[in-house]
């Protein structure tokens, strides 16, 4: 009979220089009776001697003969895990001593949630780091004001908004969906996919985790990989977006992420009729030989077009003033 309760589940991939850290604070976790699994996924620096140099039984370590990604390596580390709920850690970050305590004792008081998450506090050895400043002027702020169930089922369907690294999960469940296939996003998939199922996910109103920001994070990273997976995951609810009636869909945000969706969606047969942007200084620029507008030129109370919001910085505050004005979420807009 199997009388583990918890499996702690990490993947890495040459994580020399942090993962030592990051280890001790999970080793000496208040509850500490769970098996650690370590996927090394082809590391080819040190990361392995450092592994190997924490001598505890708890430790299960297991080395994959080439680089896979993290999706693959997750799903391959799933395998092995033998737990009633798995913790997630991520190999350059931080962990509160009480926290797989603590997230256990809410999913053994809360049988009806699938995963409980933390909020989160961004850390860098930069403070000067313009990455660390986004991270931490923008997501960390974002994803901690996500504190109900209802809060995370709405925001789930914009942005990932779930940090993988702070969950903790109910092991069936995990295991029958499993994680994206992807080098980024694959946790997104997963999380995006059980929402959609209706599978309750929720956050503790404590910081239980601390995110290093470093060269390798994805946080801000703005490719068009990222948001080609972005795309995959919502392929459903974009396609019932353009395809529902015929109003014109217009992308909110003249930046980075707009032009790239822009390209997406043009990609796959899907027609944008303009840009809006909240900075007035963009209004009057043309974007892919079209004007950008102020948003409150052209949408309003009448809701005769639909909106693709696109800025990761303004998200919230878009969606509340479409709130405002009676859009509704899938119908009449779309985060990301």
């Amino acid at each position: 009979m199997n009388d583990v309760e918890l499996s702690v589940l990490m993947c890495t991939y040459n994580s020399e220089e942090y993962i030592s850290e990051t280890i001790e604070s999970i080793l000496t976790q208040t509850f500490d009776a769970f098996e650690f699994i370590i996927v090394d996924d082809g590391s080819t620096d040190g990361t392995e001697a450092v592994i190997k140099s924490f001598q505890d039984s708890r430790i299960k370590y297991y080395k994959l003969s080439k680089n896979v990604g993290v999706g693959k390596a997750s799903n391959y580390g799933l395998k092995k895990v033998i737990g009633k709920y798995i913790a997630r850690v991520d190999s350059d970050d931080k962990y509160d001593k009480k926290r797989f305590e603590k997230q256990k004792d809410f999913l053994d008081k809360n049988k009806d949630i699938c995963i409980v998450g933390s909020l989160s506090e961004y850390f860098c050895d930069n403070k000067n780091s313009e990455r660390y400043k986004y991270c931490k002027n923008y997501i960390e702020k974002q994803n901690n004001s996500i504190l109900t169930e209802k809060d995370m089922h709405e925001k789930l369907y914009w942005y990932c908004c779930l940090i993988n690294s702070s969950i903790m999960a109910r092991a069936e469940v995990i295991k029958k969906y499993g994680y994206g296939n992807f080098r980024i996003g694959e946790d997104y998939k997963l999380f995006y996919e059980l929402n959609k199922k209706g599978y309750k996910i929720t956050n503790i109103n404590e910081v239980l985790c601390e995110i290093r920001v470093s060269d390798k994070s994805v946080c801000s990273t703005s490719t068009l990989e990222v948001y080609k997976v972005l795309y995959e995951i919502k392929k459903e609810e974009i396609k019932n977006l353009f395809k529902s009636d015929d109003r014109e869909i217009y992308i909110w945000g003249a930046g980075g992420l707009g032009k790239n969706l822009y390209n997406i969606f043009k990609e796959n047969g899907f027609q944008i009729s303009g840009f809006v942007d909240g900075a007035e200084e963009k209004w009057n620029t043309t974007i892919f030989n079209m004007t950008v507008r102020s948003p409150y030129e052209v949408i309003n109370s009448s809701k005769n077009i639909k909106v693709v919001v696109a800025s990761e910085p303004g998200r919230f505050s878009i969606v509340k003033y479409l709130k405002s004005v009676k859009y509704n979420n899938l119908i009449d807009y779309l985060a990301f």
